[in-house]
């Protein structure tokens, strides 16, 4: 990884925005992956982790799937989480 961050100091900063761009869609592409994947396990009544706002650990059972998101429901509130953040669990 220093190895990595040597070489981006050494670049222009018409090339390191270039990077940036590349990397942004590289991101995009992973998480468009991982919600795929997690849409085509879930289904309404499924029992779903995912980490609130606060990274504490939450556990809820899926209301509806939606194209990008889920509804959630846990013990006190309905949460919209994107299906990337999701993953499977016991309720």
């Amino acid at each position: 990884m220093n190895q990595i961050k040597k070489q981006i100091k050494q670049l222009t900063v018409e090339e390191m925005l270039e990077l940036n761009t590349f990397l942004i869609q590289q991101i995009k592409f992973e998480r468009s992956l991982a919600a795929q994947k997690m849409k085509r396990q879930l289904f309404v009544g499924s029992a779903v982790n995912f980490e609130n706002n606060d990274g504490v650990r939450v556990t809820g059972t899926v209301k509806k799937v939606m194209r990008k998101f889920a509804k959630v429901e846990t013990s006190g509130a309905i949460w919209r989480v994107p299906l990337s953040h999701l993953s499977k669990g016991v309720a």
